[in-house]
C-alpha cells in the first residue's frame, strides 16, 4: 500500500472514530433513556439516562435478550418487541420494576434492502410529570373548595339585608339552601304562610348557575283554574276565545335559562301535574292548542305550606309529581320555634321602615320580650305587618309594651294560666314555662348569676337558655 493510501485509510479511521465519539456523547448526554437493540431483541447499548431511569446498570442488560428482561420483570411490556412485531414506530407508557411510569417510544431501522436491523428506544419519566399533574388536580380541587367557602362567606355578608336569622335552626336551612345553589335538580321549600319560602327560593336562584337568568314566581293559588295552564305552559293563535291573535308564551317558556318558583304548587289542578311532570321528566312544553313540543331548560322551586306527602295519601296530589319535586326537601320551621331570630328580625324591620316612613323610633327591651313570648301564627310576614303598624301609629320614640297590638299582650300575659288549660306535648310545655321563668328572673335580679342563684341553676346553665329561648341581652347586665 502506498504511503498516500495509508494515510487516506488513517485519515477516514480517524474522522470516523471522531464521529463514532461525537454520536456517543449525544447518546449519553440525552436526559431521555435511549435503548438500542438488534433484529433478533438483544440489547445493544443503554446510556447513563436509562441507568438512571430503569435503576439497572450498563452490564445487567447489555448482550441480554428484552424478552428475558420481561420474564425478569425488569419492565411490565416492551416497546422493543412491539416495533419488532409491527416494524412500525411505537409509543406506549410502561412500568418499571421501581415503580416509574415511563412514556416510551420504539423506532424501526431498516438497511438498504428494507430488512429490519435494530430498534432506537427512547424514553422518558414521566413519575414526576403524574404526580406534578396529581397536585394540579388536588390544587384546583383545593381552590374550588376555597372558592365555595368564600361565596358561601360572601353570602353570609350579602344576605344580611335580606335574611335575617340568628338560630341554629335557620342556619340549618340556609346551608341546606347553598348546597343546592351549586345542584341543578328541583327543591321543595315546606313549611307555613310567612316563614320567608320566596327569600330561600331566591337566594338559590341568585347563587345558581342559572343566577344571569330570569327568575319568576308564580302562586298556583293565585290564578282562576281556567287560566293556569295557558299562564304557565301558554298557548297558540286562536287557542280559546279571547286570545291573543299571535299566542302568547307561558312563564315556562319565558324562564328559559332561569328558575321558575311555583308557590303553592299544592293548588296546582291533577290534570295539570301531569303536564308539569312532563316538562320535568322530557324538558319540554305542550302549548295551549300547539302540536309542536318546544324545548326548555328551566329550573322548578315548588313550596307548599301544606303537608303533601299526606295530599298524596289522599289522591289530591300526585305522587310521581310528588317524588321529582323532593329531590332536595326544605323545611323552614315557624317563628315560634326559633324565638331568637325575632330580635334581629324586630331590629331589622324597625330599620327598614324609619327609613321608608321617615322616623326614628326603637323598642325597648320589655317589648322585645314580649313579641319572643308571642306565638307568631302569621311567622316573620305577621311580625313585619306589626312593626309597621307600630312605627306608622306610634306618636313616641320608644316602644313600649303598651304600644303592641292589645291581643298580643294579652296572648303572653295568659301564657302561663293556659299551660292548665292548652293541651301542650310535655316537652313545649316546660320549654314555656322555663323560658318564662327564666325572663321574669332576668328581669327581677338584672344578673345571670343572681337569677341562676334565685332558680337554683349554674350561671352557664343559665346563658345557655338564654341563646335556646332568644332572651333580650338589654334586659341583662352582667
Amino acid at each position: 500500500m502506498s504511503s498516500i493510501k495509508q494515510k487516506d485509510v488513517i485519515d477516514d479511521l480517524k474522522q470516523y472514530k471522531r464521529k463514532v465519539k461525537m454520536l456517543d456523547s449525544i447518546i449519553e448526554s440525552s436526559f431521555d433513556g435511549i435503548w438500542i437493540s438488534d433484529r433478533d431483541g438483544k440489547v445493544l447499548r443503554i446510556n447513563k439516562a436509562s441507568e438512571r431511569i430503569n435503576e439497572v446498570k450498563i452490564s445487567e442488560v447489555v448482550g441480554r435478550n428484552v424478552r428475558d428482561l420481561l420474564k425478569e420483570g425488569l419492565y411490565n411490556k416492551s416497546v422493543t418487541l412491539e416495533v419488532l412485531e409491527r416494524k412500525t414506530p411505537v409509543t406506549l407508557l410502561q412500568k418499571v420494576r421501581s415503580g416509574k411510569s415511563i412514556l416510551v417510544t420504539g423506532s424501526p431501522i431498516f438497511d438498504d434492502e428494507g430488512n429490519l436491523e435494530m430498534v432506537v428506544v427512547n424514553e422518558r419519566d414521566i413519575t414526576h410529570l403524574n404526580m406534578l399533574n396529581q397536585a394540579l388536580k388536588e390544587s384546583q380541587a383545593l381552590t374550588k373548595k376555597y372558592q365555595s367557602e368564600l361565596s358561601r362567606i360572601q353570602l353570609g355578608n350579602l344576605e344580611k339585608g335580606n335574611i335575617i336569622y340568628k338560630s341554629e335552626t335557620m342556619d340549618k336551612v340556609i346551608k341546606i339552601a347553598l348546597k343546592a345553589c351549586d345542584l341543578d335538580c328541583c327543591v321543595l321549600l315546606l313549611g307555613q304562610s310567612g316563614v320567608g319560602k320566596n327569600l330561600i327560593a331566591k337566594l338559590i336562584h341568585r347563587y345558581s348557575s342559572r343566577s344571569s337568568g330570569p327568575f319568576i314566581c308564580v302562586s298556583c293559588g293565585a290564578i282562576p283554574e281556567s287560566l293556569i295552564e295557558s299562564e304557565l305552559f301558554g298557548y297558540e293563535k286562536g287557542a280559546f276565545t279571547g286570545a291573543r291573535r299571535e299566542g302568547k308564551p307561558g312563564v315556562l317558556e319565558l324562564t328559559d335559562q332561569g328558575t321558575l318558583f311555583l308557590d303553592e304548587i299544592d293548588q296546582l289542578p291533577i290534570h295539570l301535574q301531569v303536564k308539569l311532570l312532563h316538562f320535568l321528566e322530557e324538558k319540554e312544553i305542550l302549548r295551549v292548542g300547539g302540536i309542536k313540543y318546544i324545548k326548555i331548560d328551566a329550573r322548578i322551586i315548588a313550596a307548599s305550606n301544606q303537608n303533601l306527602a299526606a295530599l298524596v295519601k289522599e289522591k289530591k296530589f300526585r305522587e310521581d309529581l310528588f317524588f321529582r319535586l323532593n329531590v332536595i326537601p326544605i323545611y323552614i320551621h315557624p317563628l315560634r320555634e326559633r324565638p331568637e331570630d325575632i330580635p334581629p328580625l324586630v331590629n331589622f324591620f324597625l330599620g327598614r321602615y324609619n327609613e321608608k316612613y321617615k322616623k326614628d323610633i326603637y323598642i325597648s327591651p320589655e317589648a322585645v320580650d314580649i313579641l319572643c313570648e308571642y306565638e307568631f301564627p302569621g311567622n316573620v310576614r305577621e311580625l313585619s305587618n306589626i312593626i309597621e303598624r307600630i312605627a306608622t301609629l306610634s306618636e313616641n320614640r320608644k316602644i313600649t309594651p303598651e304600644d303592641l297590638p292589645q291581643y298580643i299582650r294579652k296572648s303572653v300575659n295568659t301564657t302561663i294560666s293556659s299551660l292548665d288549660k292548652e293541651e301542650l306535648p310535655l316537652r313545649k310545655a316546660v320549654d314555656r314555662l322555663e323560658s318564662f321563668m327564666i325572663r321574669k328572673a332576668l328581669k327581677k335580679y338584672k344578673s345571670q348569676i343572681k337569677a341562676a342563684r334565685a332558680l337554683g341553676v349554674t350561671q352557664p346553665t343559665i346563658n345557655r337558655k338564654i341563646k335556646k329561648y332568644g332572651i333580650n341581652h338589654h334586659i341583662i347586665v352582667h
